[in-house]
């Protein structure tokens, strides 16, 4: 079978459905990520060789920048009504048909598309074909995906197409982080979230530290949010305790004054690794605390491991991931750089956040893995190859 994968063009929308391609490929299926062309680079790095990359539809900057044109709006801290632009109507007339060209070449039998992409879904309905939803993080306020919907539905009628639900809503978020009586209008399955991690040799394993006995922290402000000042200040904020802190550089590390971070050294009361953008799961490895702004990606990697976190959001879904978080007793949230010391201390001190995150883990590893998801989606109880 031919597996067509949709994301929004942004490593927090993609890499979340690499567990789902693996096993595709696994299963001896074939797999296609439908994308715009700047993600090449993290199809390459992060998915398996065997993917192919189905260029098409405008990059992040360009949808993005054309939804703050049309609503005059920050995309960064947005308002509802341009979320429902960025990820609805913007990306579908500026990638709309070049995207149904891209598939319809490649011939897939079905679509899975994160909860945020509408290409996904748009090509589908073009192509006759079933289509499954793949959530991302914890269930998109019911107004909030009003506004999405009726944005997407604008360019649907233009083209003449309908789109209809998805088959199936895969669920990797943990109950617990759920807004309380949330239930999906879709079919559910549960999935098993994980952190992110590379094909099987491509590991990026971490550096020990000189003092083996103290907590290790984790700095991360994700992918999007990577600002190098913003990342100083959650550094500063902890770098006089005696901790070891792996601080990741995220997307930043490629330019300006981050760049010659990269693997460096530091010791200033805590032993400071700073080290380039690597997948979540092998920068968990000994991490007992994780200081992040509350990236789904993030958040959910963290969890699967057991780790509680300390959260300050920066901006688009991180407060509401990092109130849900807090809510279930696996976080602290701050509203600024100048609290993280102080939470830090608190939940290594306080058992109960690493019992809670914990608890979690356990819930997710209850939940079918991708493997078996993704032949419930295709029919075969057993791998095809």
């Amino acid at each position: 079978m031919r597996v067509l994968f949709s994301a929004v063009p942004a490593y927090g929308h993609l890499l979340p459905l690499a567990p789902l391609i693996e096993a595709a490929l696994a299963d001896g299926h074939q797999a296609a990520v439908l994308t715009s062309g700047d993600m090449r680079p993290a199809v390459e790095d992060e998915l398996a060789a065997e993917v192919e990359l189905l260029a098409a539809g405008p990059t992040a900057i360009e949808f993005t920048t054309e939804a703050a044109r049309r609503t005059g709006t920050d995309v960064m801290r947005p308002t509802p009504e341009v979320v429902g632009e960025v990820f609805g109507a913007c990306r579908l007339e500026l990638g709309g048909a070049e995207s149904i060209e891209r598939a319809r070449d490649w011939a897939p039998d079905l679509v899975i598309a994160e909860y945020y992409d509408a290409l996904g879904p748009f090509v589908a309905a073009a192509l006759g074909i079933p289509w499954h939803q793949a959530g991302i993080g914890p269930a998109v306020p019911p107004e909030l995906a009003e506004l999405i919907e009726a944005s997407a539905a604008r360019h649907h009628d233009e083209r003449g197409i309908v789109v209809e639900p998805p088959t199936t809503y895969l669920d990797p978020w943990p109950e617990e982080l759920q807004e309380p009586g949330w239930s999906s209008a879709v079919p559910p399955l549960p999935m098993r979230g994980r952190a992110h991690r590379r094909p099987e040799g491509r590991e990026a394993p971490q550096r020990g530290f000189a003092a083996a006995d103290r907590p290790t922290a984790l700095v991360t402000l994700g992918t999007v949010f990577s600002d190098p000042r913003v990342l100083d200040e959650f550094v500063a904020a902890v770098s006089s305790r005696p901790l070891n802190l792996r601080v990741t550089l995220g997307m930043s590390h490629g330019a300006g004054p981050n760049a010659a971070r990269a693997d460096e050294v530091r010791d200033s009361g805590a032993e400071i690794h700073y080290v380039p953008f690597a997948p979540l799961d092998d920068l968990l490895d000994g991490v007992g605390v994780v200081v992040g702004a509350g990236g789904s990606g993030t958040v959910l990697g963290a969890l699967s491991r057991g780790v509680p976190l300390v959260l300050c959001p920066q901006g688009a879904d991180q407060p509401v991931n990092a109130a849900r978080a807090e809510a279930a007793g696996v976080a602290v949230v701050v509203d600024s750089p100048a609290g993280i010391a102080a939470a830090i201390e608190r939940v290594l001190s306080d058992p109960s956040y690493a019992e809670r995150a914990a608890a979690v883990a356990a819930e997710l590893a209850t939940r079918p893995a991708p493997a078996d998801v993704l032949r419930a989606l295709t029919g075969s109880p057993e791998p095809v190859a």
